[in-house]
C-alpha cells in the first residue's frame, strides 16, 4: 500500500503538469522570466517519446480542465499537453540530479500543495463513494493510463541504467525508474479502490502519508473492538479490575466498621444484684486467654472516641494500652497545679483512644527499683489526637505528684497505662448536662466540656465550680473564652478572693440557692459531680434537697487509694451485693449469702492461670488481696469498685461483688470481674493473672 501511495503522488504530479493550460501556466510564470529547462542529457529524448504514448490521458482530462476554468480560454491540444506534461516531469527528473530526492519532493509540494495546484485523481478518489458511473469510468481510464506510463518509465529507466557510464546518468535512470514505479502503484491502487478492495478515501490519505513519510493508518483499527487496539483494551481491563478491587475493599471496610460499631454498643444490663451463671446442663470450655497488653501496643482497634454513638447510645469503653509517652510541654496553671502535655514518642498520633472523663495510670520510680503508681484524670479532649494532657496538683504528702512537679522535665518519658474509668459523658445520654467540680476535680469536667464544645454539641451545658481561693481557680481564662464563644454554655464559680486579685463572683461554699440560680430546672437534668469526698457529700445533700433523682447523679471521688465505706458515694454504699460467674461455672443461681453465712464459708483455692500460682482465698478476702499476698500483680487504683482498673477475667468458679460500678456490662457478660470486689463462694476459682 505504501508503494501505491507513492505512485498516487507521482500520478497526481504528472496529471497536474499535463492538464495545466498554457494560459494558466503563463500565469504562474510572469513575463520576462524564462522557464528553466533541464540540462541536455543522453536520455532527454526518452521522455518525449514516452509522452506521446500518454496523449490519450491528457485528452481524457481536457473536459475536466475546462470545467475548472469556466469562461476561460479553451483547453489546449490534449496531445500537446500530454507531451509537455511528460516532458516537464522528465525534465524535472533529469535536472534534479544535483538535488536528488530533495528537489523531487520540493517539486511534488509545488505541484500538489502550492498555489494553483490541482490533483484531480486524489480529489476523485476522495469523492469516489458518491461519484456517478460516468466519472468512475474516467477515473478508471486515468488509472489505466498511469499503469501504462509507469511501465514505460520503468523500462526506460532500466535501459538508461544499463547504458549509464557516469554517476549523473545513473541517478537520472534511478529517478525515471522511481517515477515509473510511482505511476504504476498509483494506477494499481486506483483500480483496487474502484473494484471495492479498499476504501478510496483511505487510499488517498495513505498516499499523502507515504509521501510525507508518515505512518500508514490503513487498517490501524481493523478487527478491534470499538476501534480500540488490543493494548488499549488490555490496559482498560486492568484499570477496571483494579478500580473494582478498590471499591470492593472499601465496601468490606465499611461493613467491618458497622460490625465494630454494633459490637461496641453495650447491651442493656440487668439489675446489679442479679446472679450471672451458665445453665447447669451446659459446660462449655473456658474461653481462650486474652494476651496481656505489652508496652507500646494497642489492644483493640475501636472507633475513634469522638465518633457519634449510633442511636443515641453510649460508646463502648476503649480497651487499655500500656507503654511510654514523652513529655512535650509543661504548663503552669496555678502556683500548685501543672498540666503535662504527653505525646507518642515515635508517631504523631496517640496509640490509644479514650472517652472524656477517663484517666491514665502513671508509674514512676522515686527510688530505684521501687515503682509507684497513681491515677490522674485526662483533662484534654478526645478530639485532640496528637496529645493527651494530665493536670496534676502538687501535694506535700503525694509521692507521685511531688515527683512529677520536681523531677520531670520536657523530653522525659513516663510509663503509663489506660485509659480506665466509666465516669464519662459523650453527649449521647442526655439533652443537657450539669458539671459540678471542686478543686482539681475539674480535670474530668474539662475533658467533657472541651469535647462537647469541639463537637458542637447542641445541648445546654452548666459548669459549676468551687475553689478555695482565686489563686487556685484553674482554667479560668479558658472557661471565660469558651463561655463567650458558646451561647449554650453557662459557667458559675464561687471561691474566696485572694488579696491582690480581682474577683466579682460569689464567695464562700456552694449553697442550694446558688445551685438554683445557676442551673434552672436542675431536677430534670443529668448531673456529673467530682471533687474531694467531703465536698461531694455536701453537694449530694444539696441535690437531694432540690429534688434531683439519685439516678441522675453521677459522681467520681478522688483522693487516697482506699476510702472508708462511709465516705464512698451513696450510690456505691447502698448497692446490693451481686454475683458474677464465668462462662465455665456450673453453680446454679442462688441469692447471695448474708454476712453471717458468708463468714461460715470455708476457704477455697484461688489459681492464677498466667502466673501458675495458687493461694488460699478466705471468704472475707477479695481476689485482689489474695493476689497481693501471693505476689501476683493485678493493677488497681481505687479499691472500691469504681475505677475499673482491676478488671480480671474469671475463667472458672463463681464470685460475689458488693460494687460493680467500674465493670462494663458487656465485660461482665463475658466473665470479667473486679478483683477488688470479687469474693469466693466456696468453689475453686481460676482467674487470668
Amino acid at each position: 500500500m505504501a508503494g501505491s501511495a507513492v505512485a498516487l503522488v507521482a500520478a497526481c504530479l504528472g496529471w497536474t503538469a499535463r492538464a495545466q493550460a498554457p494560459s494558466e501556466h503563463a500565469g504562474h510564470h510572469p513575463a520576462g522570466v524564462a522557464d528553466v529547462a533541464a540540462p541536455p542529457s543522453p536520455a532527454s529524448a526518452a521522455p518525449r517519446s514516452i509522452s506521446a504514448s500518454a496523449s490519450s490521458t491528457a485528452s481524457a482530462g481536457a473536459d475536466e480542465h475546462a470545467s475548472h476554468h469556466p469562461g476561460g480560454s479553451p483547453a489546449p491540444d490534449s496531445a500537446a499537453l500530454a507531451g509537455a506534461g511528460m516532458a516537464g516531469m522528465a525534465g524535472s527528473s533529469a535536472g534534479s540530479a544535483p538535488g536528488g530526492q530533495a528537489s523531487s519532493m520540493m517539486a511534488m509540494m509545488r505541484n500538489c500543495c502550492g498555489q494553483g495546484a490541482r490533483t484531480p485523481l486524489f480529489a476523485a478518489l476522495m469523492r469516489l463513494p458518491g461519484m456517478p458511473a460516468e466519472q468512475r469510468q474516467q477515473v478508471a481510464a486515468q488509472a489505466h493510463d498511469r499503469l501504462n506510463q509507469g511501465l514505460a518509465l520503468l523500462s526506460q529507466g532500466a535501459r538508461d541504467a544499463r547504458r549509464a557510464s557516469t554517476p549523473q546518468a545513473m541517478s537520472e535512470a534511478g529517478e525515471r525508474a522511481r517515477d515509473g514505479l510511482s505511476l504504476f502503484d498509483s494506477g494499481a491502487a486506483a483500480h483496487a479502490a474502484l473494484s471495492g478492495q479498499g476504501n478510496p478515501q483511505i487510499v488517498a490519505l495513505n498516499w499523502f502519508r507515504d509521501e510525507l513519510s508518515l505512518p500508514n493508518q490503513s487498517g490501524q483499527h481493523g478487527g478491534s473492538l470499538f476501534g480500540l487496539t488490543p493494548q488499549h483494551l488490555l490496559l482498560m481491563t486492568m484499570l477496571v479490575l483494579v478500580s473494582g478491587g478498590l471499591l470492593l475493599l472499601q465496601l468490606l471496610r465499611l461493613r467491618r466498621v458497622r460490625e465494630l460499631m454494633s459490637a461496641g454498643i453495650p447491651a442493656v444490663a440487668g439489675a446489679a444484684s442479679a446472679r450471672v451463671s451458665s445453665p447447669p446442663s451446659a459446660a462449655p470450655a473456658p474461653p481462650p486467654l486474652q494476651p496481656t497488653p505489652t508496652p507500646g501496643t494497642v489492644t483493640s482497634g475501636l472507633p475513634l472516641s469522638n465518633s457519634a454513638a449510633p442511636g443515641g447510645t453510649a460508646l463502648r469503653r476503649p480497651r487499655t494500652w500500656a507503654g511510654e509517652l514523652r513529655v512535650a510541654q509543661i504548663i503552669r496553671e496555678t502556683p500548685t497545679i501543672e498540666t503535662f502535655r504527653l505525646v507518642e514518642p515515635s508517631a504523631d498520633r496517640l496509640p490509644f483512644d479514650f472517652l472524656p472523663g477517663q484517666f491514665l495510670q502513671v508509674e514512676v520510680e522515686p527510688e530505684a527499683g521501687k515503682p509507684v503508681r497513681r491515677s490522674y484524670t485526662i483533662a484534654s479532649s478526645p478530639t485532640q489526637r496528637a496529645y493527651v494532657e494530665l493536670t496534676v496538683k502538687r501535694e506535700e504528702q503525694g509521692v507521685v505528684s511531688r515527683y512529677l512537679h520536681d523531677n520531670v522535665k520536657v523530653g522525659d518519658r513516663i510509663k503509663m497505662s489506660g485509659p480506665f474509668g466509666t465516669f464519662t459523658f459523650t453527649g449521647s445520654d442526655a439533652e443537657s448536662i450539669v458539671l459540678i467540680a471542686g478543686g482539681v476535680g475539674i480535670t474530668p469536667m474539662m475533658s467533657v466540656l472541651r469535647y462537647l464544645t469541639d463537637t458542637a454539641w447542641p445541648g445546654e451545658i452548666f459548669f459549676v465550680y468551687g475553689a478555695r481561693s482565686t489563686d487556685e481557680f484553674v482554667f479560668r481564662w479558658e472557661l471565660e473564652q469558651l463561655e463567650r464563644r458558646h451561647e449554650r454554655l453557662h459557667v458559675f464559680a464561687t471561691m474566696q478572693r485572694t488579696p491582690g486579685t480581682v474577683w466579682l463572683g460569689p464567695e464562700g461554699l456552694l449553697t442550694k440557692e446558688m445551685l438554683q440560680a445557676a442551673v434552672p430546672d436542675i431536677v430534670h437534668r443529668r448531673v456529673h459531680l467530682c471533687g474531694p469526698p467531703p465536698m461531694m457529700t455536701a453537694v449530694k445533700r444539696l441535690l437531694t434537697e432540690l429534688g434531683v433523682p439519685e439516678a441522675q447523679i453521677h459522681s467520681e471521688a478522688f483522693g487516697p487509694a482506699s476510702l472508708p465505706l462511709d465516705d464512698a458515694p451513696e450510690a456505691v454504699a447502698s448497692a446490693e451485693p451481686a454475683t458474677v460467674a464465668s462462662s465455665a461455672g456450673t453453680v446454679p443461681s442462688a441469692a447471695p449469702p448474708s454476712p453471717p453465712q458468708q463468714a461460715q464459708i470455708a476457704p477455697t483455692t484461688l489459681t492464677f492461670s498466667i502466673s501458675g500460682v495458687s493461694a488460699a482465698l478466705p471468704a472475707d478476702q477479695t481476689v485482689l488481696e489474695a493476689a497481693e499476698g501471693a505476689g501476683v500483680e493485678i493493677p488497681f487504683v481505687c479499691r472500691i469498685g469504681e475505677c475499673g482498673v482491676c478488671v480480671t477475667h474469671l475463667l472458672q468458679g463463681e464470685v460475689t461483688m458488693a460494687v460493680e460500678t467500674g465493670l462494663d456490662p458487656a465485660d461482665k457478660a463475658q466473665g470479667y470481674v473486679l478483683a477488688c470486689q470479687a469474693k469466693g463462694t466456696g468453689v475453686p476459682l481460676v482467674v487470668e493473672a
